[in-house]
C-alpha cells in the first residue's frame, strides 16, 4: 500500500533533523571509538552501520490479555479478527501514557517530532488516526529475552527487516524529546548516542552487565558474524531505542516472529497467540517469562500500596503478568469489587506500576515449564 503524503513528510522530517545532527554525531562517534582504541575508527564507524542494518529488528511490545473497547475482546482476540496492528489514537489503549487523543501530550509531542507532518490538514473526521505511527523499539543487541522494551509489554512481535525503512528512530522515549532522531539511513545520530550512553554509564540500552564502547563494538560485531550470544532477562526499564513505525503493519505481510511470556501457555491469551501465528504465518515462542513473591515487592520502588496489590492478586505464592491481567480484566468487569483501593483509573495505574516491579525484580519463571 502507497503510503500516505503525511507519513513520507514525517520520515522525512526527522531524516532532515539527523542530517542537521550528523556533525556532532560524528564527534561523538569519533571521540568514544578513540576513547575505546577502537581504531580505525572510519572502518569500525562504516562497520557498525552495516551491522546494525543487517541484523537489528523493531520490536513491538504488547499485553496480549488486556481488552480492547467495549466488547471486551482482548488485544489477542482483536488481532485475529483481520491481523492488523493498530495505533493507540485508534485502539485507545496504551501501556505507556494515555493521551492519543487531539490535543494530547501524545498529539502535541507528536506535531513536534514529525515537524506538523500529520497536523498538516487539521483534524478531520476521516482516517486520520489510522495514520498515526505504531511505536516500538529497535533491538540492536539482540540478548534480551524479554525484549528491547519490555515496560512497555510482556510479548513482542519482531519485524521483518523491511520494515526499517519506514520507521523513524529517537534515543529514548520520544515523550522526552531526546536529543538523538534518526531514521536506518541517516542513523549516525543514533550509534552515537548509544556510544555516548555506553560511555558515561558503562552500559547501554538495556544490557544487564557492564558494556563500555569497546564491548559494544564487539558485540554488535559479532551479532552480525552469527555467533551464539546469550539470551537474558535485562530487568530494563528505560533504556531503548523508540521506533515509530510509519503505515499499516499487516501481521502476514510485516511479521518475522512472535515471543510470549510462558505464563499464557495454555490460556485463553496464549491459544489466541497460538492461532495469531498459524493463522498469519510466523514462528511463536516462549521467552523466560518473570515471577515474584510478593514480600520481595519493594516498597520504595512504585509506592507503598504496591505490596499489598501483590499479596491479593498472587496465587501459589507469585506473582506473574497473567496474574496481573486477570486482575485487570477482573477490574473492568466489577470496578466495585476494587473500590477498597480507589478510583478504576488509579487501580490500573497500580497494577501497571507491579508490572514494572515485575520486570525490574522479578525472576525467570520456575512455576511453568517453557514450553
Amino acid at each position: 500500500m502507497k503510503p500516505h503524503p503525511s507519513q513520507v513528510a514525517a520520515i522525512d522530517h526527522v531524516r532532515s533533523v539527523a542530517v542537521n545532527l550528523r556533525p556532532s554525531a560524528l564527534e561523538m562517534i569519533d571521540h568514544c571509538l578513540y576513547m575505546a582504541n577502537c581504531l580505525p575508527m572510519s572502518a569500525v564507524h562504516a562497520a557498525l552501520l552495516t551491522s546494525i542494518r543487517e541484523t537489528a529488528r523493531v520490536a513491538l511490545h504488547f499485553h496480549p490479555d488486556r481488552p480492547v473497547g467495549e466488547g471486551g475482546r482482548t488485544v489477542a482476540a482483536s488481532l485475529l479478527v483481520d491481523g492488523i496492528y493498530r495505533n493507540q489514537f485508534e485502539t485507545g489503549i496504551s501501556n505507556g501514557g494515555l493521551s492519543a487523543q487531539p490535543g494530547g501530550a501524545r498529539d502535541e509531542w507528536e506535531r513536534s517530532l514529525f515537524g506538523g507532518a500529520y497536523h498538516a490538514d487539521g483534524w478531520d473526521e476521516g482516517g486520520w488516526r489510522a495514520l498515526r505511527p505504531k511505536y516500538g523499539a529497535l533491538d540492536i543487541l539482540g540478548t534480551a529475552a524479554d525484549g528491547p522494551a519490555p515496560r512497555f509489554g510482556s510479548c513482542f512481535f519482531v519485524l521483518k527487516q523491511h520494515v526499517l525503512s519506514r520507521c523513524t528512530f529517537t534515543f529514548g522515549g520520544s515523550a522526552d524529546a531526546p536529543k538523538w532522531q534518526g531514521t536506518m539511513d541517516e542513523f549516525d545520530a543514533l550509534l552515537a548516542g548509544a556510544l555516548e550512553d555506553s560511555f558515561m554509564r558503562e552500559t547501554t540500552m538495556g544490557a544487564p552487565r557492564e558494556l563500555r564502547p569497546s564491548g559494544l563494538v564487539r558485540h554488535i560485531q559479532s551479532r552480525a558474524e552469527g555467533r551464539h550470544l546469550e539470551s537474558v532477562r535485562t530487568g530494563n526499564l528505560d533504556y531503548y531505542v523508540e521506533a515509530q513505525v510509519h503505515g499499516d503493519l499487516r501481521l502476514d505481510r510485516d511479521v518475522e516472529g512472535l515471543v510470549a511470556d510462558p505464563s499464557f501457555h495454555g490460556s485463553e491469551a496464549g491459544e489466541d497467540m497460538q492461532a495469531l501465528a498459524e493463522k498469519f504465518g510466523f514462528p511463536l515462542r516462549w521467552h523466560l517469562g518473570s515471577e515474584i513473591k510478593p514480600e520481595e515487592v519493594p516498597y520504595d520502588f512504585r509506592g507503598p500500596t504496591v505490596p499489598s496489590l501483590a499479596v491479593r492478586i498472587a496465587r501459589n505464592g507469585l506473582v506473574n503478568v497473567k496474574l496481573i491481567g486477570d486482575a485487570v480484566q477482573d477490574l473492568m468487569r466489577d470496578p466495585a469489587r476494587w473500590s477498597d483501593r480507589g478510583s478504576p483509573s488509579h487501580v490500573l495505574q497500580e497494577l501497571k506500576w507491579l508490572w514494572h516491579v515485575l520486570v525490574r525484580y522479578g525472576s525467570p519463571s520456575k512455576s511453568w515449564e517453557t514450553p
